[in-house]
């Protein structure tokens, strides 16, 4: 027998983590690309493989065994090779530190009730 409730809430805050991590790899790849460097030349700056800031800059949190933790930590390691403020990725220098996310926060606009 499954709990409805908490498998719905496992699900959305799943989805809560996979868009965040497409918006970190998309802003990631913009400050790259601003900067007109390579993903290879990134990859070398970071100590990464090119595999690693492909799977980042795609928002790929599997290939990072589904941690957004990690993935955040390679993201602001990633910035900061570039001189970019991590704050401008959204998330602080300290992943851990992470407000939760909230489930309202990731609905569109035209999903959401109007009160």
């Amino acid at each position: 027998e499954y709990d409805t409730p908490c498998l719905y809430r496992c699900v959305m805050m799943r989805l809560v983590e996979i868009r965040k991590a497409k918006e970190i790899g998309r802003l990631v790849r913009a400050s790259r690309e601003s900067q007109h460097l390579s993903v290879q030349t990134l990859a070398g700056l970071s100590g990464y493989s090119v595999n690693q800031i492909v799977n980042l800059e795609n928002g790929n949190i599997y290939a990072f065994h589904e941690n957004l933790d990690h993935f955040i930590e390679l993201a602001v390691h990633s910035a900061e090779k570039m001189n970019v403020d991590p704050s401008l990725l959204g998330v602080r220098s300290n992943p851990s530190s992470n407000e939760p996310f909230s489930i309202e926060d990731s609905i569109p606009v035209f999903l959401q009730k109007l009160a």
